[in-house]
């Protein structure tokens, strides 16, 4: 963390942050406290909300973790040329078949999700990777930056990069202890509509590199910020497509060969 006098307690901001959220009360936006925070900060401050919440269990336990920014317009608007990554709780997962419920606004985002086969403690390269996976499946991720102010990328991250909620569909196993098995996943062609509307069309590859450079990337930072990466836990590589704000109707997002999943706000 830098030296600015103005940085929050990690602790005091974390529980505030925590009484907010069970408040149903916007964040605060840590570039207001303190204009000259970093990046690097911010990520000290989520890594305390973080562990303030898994201390209070509101939100269940950690079950995973997400990419966000990873589209450079995103980063550019953000003020960063990197994407962020959010930690994932259990609390925020939602069940398809049923009307979603949501207390505040948020934005719909379709994604692909990878669940874990083990443990990781080493880096993981991208022609590596899927030997690591258990299974990959589709997700829909109600994101919610929920700041008192526009946010920019110190007040996302601080605030655990907007994470809310999320939906998985069914998992497709992976069995790809051989690197050359293994599908083109970016070819995937992924819709989502509402009602009989096509909110957006688009590849699963359009992410980052592809969605193997976007799983190993989210790994490695991941570790690096210290966070443990267990067996079955899920992996979020990003948005593909435009984001939505989430407005009461029924959707359904189609992912090709990997099924479908149908919602209701």
């Amino acid at each position: 963390m830098n030296n600015s006098t103005n940085l929050p307690n990690p602790d005091d901001w974390a529980a505030e942050q925590v009484q907010r959220l069970r408040d149903q009360r916007p964040y605060r936006n840590l570039s207001a406290d303190c204009p000259d925070a970093t990046v690097d900060d911010a990520y000290a401050l989520q890594k305390a909300f973080v562990d303030a919440l898994i201390d209070a269990g509101d939100w269940g336990s950690v079950v995973g973790y997400k990419a966000a920014l990873t589209a450079p317009p995103a980063q550019q608007m953000m003020g960063v040329d990197h994407p962020v990554i959010g930690v994932l709780f259990g609390g925020g997962e939602r069940v398809a078949q049923r009307a979603v419920p949501t207390d505040r606004p948020v934005m719909l985002e379709t994604e692909l999700g990878f669940r874990l086969r083990h443990d990781i403690t080493a880096e993981q390269t991208e022609e590596e990777v899927g030997t690591s996976v258990q299974s990959v499946l589709p997700v829909i991720e109600l994101a919610a930056p929920n700041l008192e102010q526009r946010p920019n990328a110190v007040d996302l991250i601080a605030s655990n990069s907007a994470t809310y909620a999320f939906i998985p569909g069914a998992p497709v196993a992976a069995p790809w202890h051989d690197t050359t098995t293994r599908p083109d996943l970016d070819q995937v062609a992924i819709r989502l509509l509402q009602e009989n509307d096509m909110l957006h069309a688009d590849q699963a590859g359009s992410i980052m590199q592809g969605q193997w450079h976007a799983l190993s990337w989210l790994l490695n930072e991941v570790m690096g910020m210290g966070y443990p990466l267990r067996a079955d836990h899920l992996l979020m590589t990003g948005s593909i497509g435009a984001l939505h704000p989430g407005k009461p109707g029924h959707y359904r997002a189609e992912y090709g060969s990997l099924g479908s999943i149908d919602f209701t706000l």
